[in-house]
């Protein structure tokens, strides 16, 4: 297939490019973007014709597939733009800043019978992976709690990052948010949040704490906070199944650890990880899953883009759709709705006017 991939940014050169150059199955056929220095590197790099405009790209490379890695404020321009040239669209997360967005884009590419996904790749790294498929095996999830805990607050953002609004949930939280929606294989029901500046009082969430309430009263529970001065904790998920409990960290670990269980039972525990941990835990037991090799982004990038082109071959609907990401947004829009009504706000009911029309980043 041939790709073409506008933005040469931190996702496009460091994830995009270098994922797709190891797939045999295609060919790049141009990438974009306006800046000078970023279309020499990748030339330079990867050996790809460049161009600085985008329909001149789309017109010289006739691609099939267009990867969009651009600020999320310009996704739903560039995917519309692929769509009318006749291109399947990979979308770089967060998918578009609004519900209305979404919708118009999945519905040109229904006209068009062009298939649109969105590179959440982080369902797809070794140990997020395992305990999705342990958990499809174990019976239904009745509880998830997934948290990220890191000293990076809004204050120290810069470029598109640092003039959005709506930061916290819909930057980084989208990965919570997607895997989430993976776990429980449907959209919740109704979703409370709050959220916190820190007494900064311009309005960029640092914190944000959700509860997402699912079919037949399963819960989720969804933490962030960018200010926190503890160990760093990037994404860490708990899946409760009833059979057991299921457990991912992502990041480096090596940890040896001795103790008493309970005060009565002596253990002694070993943890290794490269760049992540899966593991089963059943009362004290625990039996490992799966590790994270050394570069998780880039390997999940590949096997998730593997994926999704051959859905689009096959006229399949891939694995992380426009579909699901726009689920993912609309659940982040009652998140934030709740949180400046201080009420509990349904996907399902009198919000969802408020929700079509709220505007993310």
């Amino acid at each position: 297939m041939r790709i073409a991939l506008v933005g040469l940014g931190d996702a496009g050169f460091h994830i995009h490019l270098p994922a797709l150059a190891g797939i045999r199955s295609v060919r790049i056929v141009g990438a974009c973007d306006p800046n000078p220095e970023r279309r020499t590197r990748a030339a330079r790099t990867y050996g790809v014709p460049v161009f600085a405009d985008f329909d001149d790209m789309l017109a010289a490379g006739r691609p099939d597939v267009v990867v969009v890695g651009t600020p999320p404020d310009t996704h739903a321009d560039y995917c519309l733009r692929a769509i009318a040239a006749g291109a399947h669209v990979i979308c770089e997360k967060p998918f578009v800043s609004s519900l209305a967005q979404a919708d118009h884009v999945l519905r040109d590419a229904e006209r068009a019978q062009r298939g649109v996904a969105v590179n959440h790749q982080f369902g797809e790294m070794p140990i997020f992976r395992a305990v999705r498929e342990q958990i499809g095996h174990a019976g239904d999830v009745t509880f998830v709690q997934v948290w990220q805990l890191v000293d990076m607050p809004p204050s120290a953002d810069s470029g598109w990052r640092g003039k959005m609004h709506h930061r916290t949930l819909f930057e980084a939280g989208v990965h919570l948010v997607d895997l989430t929606l993976a776990l429980f294989g449907e959209k919740p029901q109704s979703v409370i949040a709050a959220t916190s500046d820190v007494g900064r009082n311009d309005g960029v969430d640092a914190i944000v704490v959700a509860t997402l309430q699912f079919s037949r009263g399963r819960l989720a529970l969804i933490t962030q906070s960018r200010v926190y001065k503890g160990q760093r904790q990037y994404m860490e998920l708990r899946a409760d199944t009833p059979a057991a409990s299921w457990r991912a960290s992502f990041g480096g670990r090596l940890r040896l650890s001795a103790g008493l269980y309970r005060s009565m039972m002596p253990r002694l525990r070993f943890e290794r990880g490269v760049s992540g941990l899966a593991w089963r835990e059943a009362g004290d037991r625990r039996t490992v899953l799966a590790r994270n090799p050394r570069n998780p982004m880039l390997v999940a990038a590949r096997s998730l883009l593997k994926q999704t082109l051959a859905a689009f071959r096959d006229g399949r609907e891939p694995p992380a759709s426009g579909a699901r990401a726009r689920d993912g947004l609309e659940v982040i829009a009652a998140c934030y709705h709740s949180a400046e009504t201080g009420r509990c706000a349904r996907l399902d009911g009198d919000d969802l006017d408020d929700l079509k029309t709220r505007i993310l980043g």
